[in-house]
């Protein structure tokens, strides 16, 4: 992205230069990235001319613009502003999707516990109407923030393991899920089919969604570190893989959806994740994510500045 506002570019230029790794690797990433239009960058900074502080423009831009306020909302990133990064080829309806969910406020809205939902998945005591109440906790959640995903055949070897939940936190750059030492934090594994999301935006095209799949941009990852802008000449977008062991396996595609209106059964399984987790070597994960850009693009450099590693 290349700024036009002198205040943004002195901001973004404070911010690659900072002593902290995350607050340089969120420069990085406006600096890196390649699919917001013109036209998108220039809404962008035309959003609001009084914020002088990147960082605090971008997540305004993403409340307002983005999540929205009502269910209703269609946001940027499935609108025709963001041509460059909207998915065009079309997906076999049939493929499986995984997203991760944080429940706990879910748990608390419904009034239940984790043990308790647990025990509503056992195939043998199944509780429809309990896991029909969890799904209907989303339905309260305001605005249409869009939905990162994977698709299951790339992560089925690790939902084979009883670290199935740690690894996945891991190997989709869900960073921002580190609870502190002794605190628990409870998930939910939702799978759906790319049907699911193309049956919600036969309802929304009409609205203005051009289309209901997009590659991630900066614009959807406010002040996220464990983010990395895929370049546009990449056929897909790859997660920040955030396990040392990340270096040796093929890197996992991501995508947004627009949001759907969650299921019971697309509910399959929970888990808790325990603090601390082992410390994430962010320069490390992101400078091995860089290479594999590289090989997999044939460049040498992304951005003004992407010439070389980036230092903890």
């Amino acid at each position: 992205m290349k700024f036009q506002r002198v205040d943004l570019l002195g901001d973004l230029l404070a911010l690659r230069t900072s002593r902290s790794a995350p607050e340089r690797a969120i420069g990085d990433n406006f600096e890196f990235e390649e699919r917001v239009s013109e036209m998108r960058r220039e809404h962008f900074e035309q959003f609001d001319p009084a914020l002088s502080s990147l960082l605090a423009l971008q997540h305004k831009h993403f409340r307002v613009e983005i999540q929205g306020a009502r269910r209703s909302h269609i946001p940027t990133t499935f609108r025709a502003i963001n041509e460059s990064a909207l998915y065009s080829p079309e997906i076999e309806p049939n493929q499986k999707l995984i997203r991760l969910e944080r429940i706990d406020d879910i748990l608390l809205g419904a009034g239940l516990n984790f043990n308790s939902l647990e025990q509503a998945l056992q195939p043998r005591a199944r509780d429809e109407a309990l896991l029909v109440a969890i799904a209907d906790q989303w339905k309260a959640y305001p605005g249409a923030r869009p939905s990162f995903v994977a698709f299951k055949s790339e992560v089925a070897n690790d939902l084979k393991e009883n670290s199935w939940l740690v690894r996945l936190r891991n190997r989709l750059g869900l960073g921002h899920f580190s609870p502190a030492p002794g605190e628990r934090q409870c998930f939910a594994l939702m799978e759906y089919l790319v049907e699911d999301v193309l049956s919600e935006w036969e309802t929304t095209r009409r609205r203005g969604a051009e289309r209901p799949f997009a590659f991630p941009t900066v614009m959807e990852a406010p002040g996220s570190p464990h983010f990395f802008p895929a370049p546009i000449d990449v056929a897909s977008s790859f997660t920040v893989d955030l396990s040392d062991a990340g270096r040796a396996q093929p890197p996992i595609r991501e995508l947004l959806h627009i949001r759907i209106s969650y299921r019971a059964h697309h509910l399959v399984r929970v888990g808790q994740l325990i603090g601390p987790l082992p410390e994430v070597k962010l320069a490390v994960v992101r400078d091995a994510h860089l290479h594999e850009l590289k090989r997999l693009s044939g460049r040498t450099e992304f951005g003004a500045y992407m010439t070389g590693e980036v230092d903890e």
